[in-house]
């Protein structure tokens, strides 16, 4: 049944992959006010996220910015799609990175390069770095595997599209380390700014106005391999077309947590330029931290 499915899923979005995308975004203009108005689908939390994110705007500017994200999601579903069907040469016009020399500098001494990013203008996207450098570097994608099978599937074939490996996030610190020694060069990308497991929920700071716990598992397995880190920020020029900037992060041996911090940090930053590119429907906030340290479901 999950292979009946699966086949199904890739022949219909295949399908729909050969549009080109201006075709694509036509129809997702089309379906984005039935998502909005009619499905409604995760408002209420998306307009939660917005409002507790930036308390001085207005309820206009709010729903604003809500209506902009909406269109915003329907493209990236879209420019996802696309992967399925797209050239490399469109790629590198649509997709173009800003301090590639930083990448490159760090990549001479063969340690593994963790880039960590957010679910911030189409993250799918980024992976296509392999494009732009040398071809003994591979990039590898930590990920949290779908209940749904078929779903499941579907997303690591389509992430294999630039010749990635898709890692569950349960088994990353075994596969990293054996790749390692088997002489591997990994690019390791985190988007490492879900909301951590409940158990882990250790280190906290303030992000976008709020006590937001951090995931700092790639930072422990990051020292222990003595791994780079850079931001990959990604910006959006225009519908369809990137400028992604890598940003070296530097560790302090005086901070707990320093590449962690400096990341969301510098998150945010790129989120308070435009929010509407976030993926507000993610319910980031779910937990909070009491005085004495106990978690509690935020409502």
């Amino acid at each position: 049944m999950v292979r009946f499915r699966l086949a199904l899923i890739r022949f219909f979005l295949t399908a729909l992959a050969h549009l080109p995308l201006r075709g694509l975004y036509v129809i997702s203009d089309m379906l984005t006010p039935v998502v909005y108005h009619v499905v409604r689908y995760r408002r209420k939390l998306v307009r939660k996220n917005l409002t507790a994110s930036f308390p001085e705007k207005t309820k206009a500017e709010i729903r604003r910015i809500e209506r902009q994200f909406y269109r915003h999601f329907g493209s990236i579903l879209m420019e996802t799609i696309k992967l399925l069907h797209i050239s490399d040469e469109e790629l590198r016009r649509r997709v173009r990175f800003t301090n590639l020399d930083v990448f490159e500098r760090l990549s001479t001494d063969k340690k593994p390069i963790f880039a960590y990013m957010g679910h911030y203008s189409n993250w799918e996207y980024i992976p296509s770095i392999t494009l732009w450098c040398k071809p003994d570097l591979h990039v590898c994608q930590v990920y949290h595997p779908l209940s749904d099978k078929a779903m499941d599937a579907f997303m690591l074939h389509l992430r294999g599209r630039f010749n990635s490996l898709g890692i569950p996030q349960d088994e990353t610190v075994r596969t990293i380390l054996r790749r390692q020694a088997e002489g591997m060069h990994d690019i390791l990308g985190l988007i490492a700014d879900q909301r951590p497991p409940k158990p882990q929920h250790k280190e906290w700071i303030s992000f976008l106005h709020q006590p937001t716990a951090i995931i700092v598992g790639g930072e422990h397995l990051g020292k222990r391999l003595q791994a780079h880190y850079i931001y990959a920020e990604m910006n959006v020029v225009r519908r369809g077309y990137y400028d992604i900037i890598v940003h070296e992060l530097q560790p302090n041996p005086d901070e707990s947590f320093s590449v962690s911090k400096q990341y969301m940090h510098l998150l945010e930053q790129t989120i308070n330029k435009a929010p509407q590119y976030y993926l507000w429907t993610h319910n980031r906030w779910k937990w909070a931290q009491g005085e004495d340290g106990t978690l509690y479901r935020n409502r």
